[in-house]
């Protein structure tokens, strides 16, 4: 198939590819340069995903009247949903422009049903309930009507889907919880239940093992703690009955200082009664100079780090950086200390004990970083902290994942799409001076865009450009893998203007009002009657937009002119040549029942270009008048639904006014009617009547006698027939008169 228009000539191989879901095919388009330069020509496809199809070659170049071969290959994703698909592959042209020609395309996808099942977890260790999410993807290409069960190999296990039915559309995938209740084992060694979750439906099915590891409630190991526990209790006992019988013997040492027991708080003492009263005692104070066994040090008595976070990219300082100082220790590494880098990228680690630390930096969007520029702890290099000292210089260097702006620029009023480019501008310099690359996208025809992979962490500069636009230009700055939006920017548009001349046809004409509206506001400019005669000029006007400019002269029919402007456009050109004379008719144009008839068109025939009007639908409703006529014989005519077209002609003379005029419209309505009988010309009631002139169909039902009546048809030739069960039984040509009825019988035929 192929379509022809004023841009190159394509003819498809054909016109339905049949493609299975993940497979792909080809199309052969044959392409005829029809322009008489050079022409260059690429393929791209509507209604597929991006990427779904690719062009051998990518550019097809051609000389005038040559003939070329694109071969086009339609991949199919393994999701896309089944069935028959409108696809336009569309010919871009170097020279003529986007879409210079389409082909229209049927894509056949046949139904691939499949389902996977996926558990997080898939083994769960408990004494009797367990819960399993279950996952259940969608890997076909159409909707799933789904059903949960679940079953347990030896029958001891209740099982429970919530919820128990899924829908899911290609590609879908959705959780289901799966809920194992089994009887308490008291003891014993764990025990595996093997379970068996499936889903099932009309067109797949799928099934997955699951595991609940059943512990008892008093297991070997507790028993083995029970044991040891009783052990350490007699050990402890008999310990500290040989310590009371040695401290007994020393009265002097039997007192511990008040200082062994900072941390704690003595009791209230006894008053002289003997019972509990008065109060607690303050705590005892620490020793000068005793110091935490563990944990941080006091300020200005541990050591300190500093230093400084700068991304590789830009080489700005980077803030949110989570910064931690770590300990080796025989169980492995240990988080002593913890910080967050500030806007100016600095960090201070404080309170640290005497020693080496290994430090490491990371945040959401930055990949873990250990000092000075490695990759894990194998590759960090210590650090030390010095007592009462500051260890600065410990900087570091982090690299964020790549990030992306997206957003959307409002054009104003255009008509058309308006692609604009917005492009990046990374705002720092190389290690050489030079400026880094730039990163530039084109909007969509909504207006929206999307710059990706851009280095971060940083700032970039982003410039909004489109053809009769102002350039805008906005600052943002992305973090290590931020996906950030940037808000909505309207394009600001260079101002247009209108100019031209206005003539009678022969000579320029000066005092001539014209005007139009801006918004709801008015505006105007007259010609000049010396000088550039007949010239005029309206600036300042917002672009894009629509302009409707009127020409008004005394003893001239009034003009007007409509001028569309794209972004900053001026248009120098306009040219109005007004019609002269002062002749007008006017008058009331009538119902057939005497009202007057607003809303009625008026055309004045007997001009080079007609004048038209329309009657009033307010105050003198259906009075009409036309101004500026030249002396000579003219035909008006009147339309308006519903009634029949009316033509008067009328003289206007150039010394005297011509008479009001009265026209009375005609119905333009008639009705046709008549009677359906059987082959034995019996009534047959109840059957549906029909009206045609192949456009528009009128429909009515036969009453008990088989009388039926179709009515405010407007004037024609119709056909009219009765349909049982598809099949016409009887039909008739009818002719409608206006304001009239056209009898039409229907008689069926019988019935084989």
């Amino acid at each position: 198939m192929s379509r022809v228009g004023t841009g190159p000539r394509v003819t498809a191989s054909a016109a339905r590819l049949d493609v299975e879901p993940g497979g792909s095919a080809e199309l052969l388009l044959t392409v005829t340069n029809t322009a008489d330069v050079i022409d260059g020509f690429t393929v791209r496809a509507l209604g597929l995903p991006p990427g779904a199809v690719t062009a051998r070659p990518p550019l097809l170049s051609l000389f005038p009247d040559a003939e070329g071969t694109i071969a086009v290959t339609v991949t199919v994703p393994p999701t896309h949903p089944a069935g028959r698909h409108p696809v336009v592959v569309a010919l871009d042209s170097q020279h003529a422009g986007p879409a210079a020609e389409t082909v229209d395309l049927d894509l056949a996808v046949p139904r691939r049903p499949a389902v996977a099942l996926a558990a997080r977890p898939s083994v769960v260790r408990s004494r009797g309930r367990a819960e399993f999410a279950v996952e259940v993807a969608n890997l076909g290409n159409t909707t799933l009507d789904l059903t949960c069960t679940a079953a347990d190999a030896g029958r001891a296990t209740s099982l429970r889907f919530t919820p128990a039915t899924l829908r899911l559309g290609p590609g879908a995938v959705a959780t289901t919880l799966v809920t194992a209740r089994a009887p308490r084992r008291w003891l014993g060694g764990d025990l595996d239940r093997i379970l068996t979750a499936q889903v099932s439906g009309p067109d797949a099915e799928a099934s997955l093992p699951l595991t609940l590891r059943q512990r008892p409630v008093v297991g070997r190991g507790l028993l083995t703690v029970l044991v040891l526990a009783s052990i350490v209790a007699l050990w402890a006992a008999a310990f500290l009955l040989g310590i009371t019988q040695v401290l007994g013997a020393e009265p002097a040492v039997r007192t511990a200082p008040a200082s062994f027991f900072a941390a704690t708080q003595p009791a209230a003492q006894n008053t002289a009664d003997g019972t509990a009263g008065g109060t607690a005692a303050p705590a005892a104070e620490a020793p000068a100079g005793a110091l935490p066994k563990n944990g941080l040090l006091p300020p200005g008595v541990g050591g300190t780090i500093t230093g400084t976070v700068t991304g590789a990219a830009s080489g700005e300082p980077v803030g949110q950086i989570t910064v931690e100082a770590l300990r080796r220790t025989p169980g492995g590494l240990v988080v002593v200390s913890s910080a967050a880098s500030q806007a100016d990228g600095g960090y201070t680690l404080a309170g640290l004990f005497p020693g080496d630390y290994l430090v490491r930096f990371g945040a959401d969007g930055y990949p873990p970083v250990w000092y000075p520029a490695a990759p894990d702890d194998a590759g960090a290099e210590p650090v030390a902290a010095t007592a009462q000292r500051t260890t600065s210089g410990t900087d570091v260097v982090v690299t964020g994942e790549p990030a992306s702006l997206r957003g959307a620029v409002d054009p104003g009023d255009a008509v058309e799409p308006v692609p604009a480019t917005v492009t990046a501008r990374p705002a720092w310099t190389g290690d050489d001076g030079a400026s880094p690359a730039e990163y530039t996208a084109t909007t969509a025809a909504d207006g929206s865009y999307t710059l990706a992979g851009l280095p971060a962490p940083g700032s970039y500069e982003l410039t909004f450009e489109a053809d009769g636009y102002r350039p805008a230009t906005v600052v943002e700055h992305v973090t290590g893998g931020q996906q950030r939006f940037v808000s909505e920017v309207r394009l600001a548009t260079g101002d247009g203007r209108i100019a031209g001349v206005v003539t009678d046809g022969d000579r320029a004409l000066g005092g001539v009002t014209v005007s139009t509206t801006v918004g709801d506001e008015a505006i105007s400019a007259g010609t000049p009657t010396v000088g550039e005669v007949g010239r005029f000029v309206l600036p300042g006007l917002p672009t894009p937009g629509t302009y409707v400019l009127t020409f008004v002269l005394d003893g001239y029919a009034a003009q007007t002119a409509v001028v569309e402007l794209a972004a900053g456009q001026a248009v120098t050109d306009l040219a109005v040549s007004l019609t002269g004379g002062a002749g007008t008719v006017s008058g009331t144009l009538l119902t057939p029942g005497g009202a007057g008839l607003g809303g009625a068109t008026v055309t004045v025939g007997g001009l080079a270009e007609p004048v038209t009007t329309t009657t009033l639908t307010d105050g003198a409703v259906g009075g009409f008048t036309v101004g500026g006529l030249p002396p000579g014989a003219y035909t008006l005519t009147f339309e308006h639904d519903g009634y029949q077209p009316q033509t008067v002609p009328v003289t206007v003379s150039g010394s005297a006014a011509t008479p009001p005029l009265t026209v009375t419209m005609l119905d333009g309505l008639g009705r046709v009617t008549g009677r359906v009988t059987d082959a034995e010309d019996g009534a047959a009631a109840g059957l549906t009547v029909e009206l045609t002139d192949g456009a528009t169909v009128w429909s009515t039902t036969s009453t008990g006698g088989g009388r039926y009546v179709l009515a405010a048809v407007p004037a024609g030739v119709y056909t009219v027939s009765v349909r049982v069960d598809g099949r016409v039984l009887a039909s008739a040509v009818a002719e409608v008169e206006p304001a009239a009825d056209t009898v039409a019988h229907l008689r069926l035929e019988a019935v084989r």
